[in-house]
């Protein structure tokens, strides 16, 4: 979550803050995508322009980055048997 944050307020003071959102909320509250609690909590190491209003802001970190992440920590760590991250999604409703 700090990181999370510490990004934002990087992005923030560089003038580009924002995420991106669903049309009718970025209508209804115009200024909610610069708002610390509408932020990604693991955010992209990159940013983009919103198609739509042209603001550059983050999207989320992509399923494929995340998917490399713990299919290295299963090696590094020496587990034998598959694990995804539906796997510890599981495993964290389970347990």
């Amino acid at each position: 979550r700090e990181r999370a944050l510490a990004v934002h307020a990087a992005d923030l003071a560089a003038g580009t803050g924002r995420v991106f959102l669903p049309h009718a909320l970025a209508r209804k509250y115009p200024n909610a995508d610069a708002v610390p609690g509408w932020q990604y909590l693991f955010p992209s190491a990159r940013q983009s322009a919103d198609p739509r209003s042209g603001r550059w802001g983050r999207h989320h970190v992509s399923e494929e980055i995340l998917r490399r992440a713990v299919a290295g920590w299963r090696r590094r760590a020496g587990i034998a048997k598959p694990a995804t991250c539906h796997t510890l999604r599981h495993s964290f409703a389970t347990h």
